[in-house]
């Protein structure tokens, strides 16, 4: 009897040893993650697709936010890693770049019935951009003026639209848009994207993390960002 008892001991103390010993090499354990809309529709499923692949011990909370409050979390400590388009950041955050998405114009299906399947973006110049304010997203916000000052002009931006709002507004016609490309499986009916000729514009998207985490498993969920980016060609 005291055998048999000794045994189970003996099989539970190797199995917390190989536990402690997978949590020190960021198998096991949870990481909390934060994401944009921008990621959501590609850049995160794929990534956490492939980490569970990779550590189906690593337990991965993910959830949607906004760009704007990313910095927030991470120095509050309420999350571990956030991925969202490149912006400026404080001293005690890294980050490095895991993928640069070309942008898109979304337009009107009637509308873009005329244009064909390329516009140049100069030629927009008079249109309303329908965006989400600077205040929530600003690394996106700065992508899309970005790349219409690069095209030669200043925007006529509509900030007052949110959600689903701005697809209305885009499919009755009444402005466009500059959106990431991997949102073209997820338009709304009504709404086309159309590339961008000439200089094609790219919304950076990045991996931040603070500075003096020593997380095992961020290192572990970087290092396989990492092999991502090079296997889907994201840089």
């Amino acid at each position: 009897a005291f055998l048999r008892d000794a045994r189970r001991l003996l099989a539970a103390a190797d199995g917390a040893a190989r536990r402690v010993r997978a949590a020190a090499r960021g198998e096991v354990g949870t990481l909390r993650l934060a994401y944009t809309l921008t990621g959501a529709w590609e850049t995160i499923p794929v990534v956490l697709a492939d980490l569970e692949h990779r550590f189906p011990g690593l337990r991965v909370e993910a959830r949607e936010v906004f760009g704007a409050d990313i910095h927030d979390l991470l120095l509050d400590e309420r999350i571990d890693l956030g991925i969202a388009p490149m912006t400026s950041h404080p001293r005690t955050i890294r980050y490095t770049t895991i993928r640069r998405e070309v942008l898109r114009v979304a337009m009107s299906a009637s509308r873009s019935a005329e244009a064909g399947t390329e516009v140049e973006l100069s030629s927009l110049r008079d249109e309303q951009f329908e965006i989400w304010p600077r205040k929530m997203a600003p690394g996106f916000y700065d992508a899309v003026v970005g790349a219409c000052q690069a095209a030669g002009f200043e925007p006529r931006l509509d900030e007052r639209a949110g959600g689903n709002t701005v697809w209305g507004y885009i499919a009755r016609g009444l402005g466009v848009a500059l959106v990431n490309g991997s949102m073209a499986e997820q338009l709304p009916s009504g709404i086309r994207l159309l590339g961008v000729s000439n200089v094609t514009p790219a919304l950076t998207i990045q991996a931040l993390w603070r500075r003096d985490d020593e997380l095992p498993a961020l290192d572990r969920a970087l290092n396989a960002i990492s092999h991502i980016a090079a296997r889907e060609r994201w840089l």
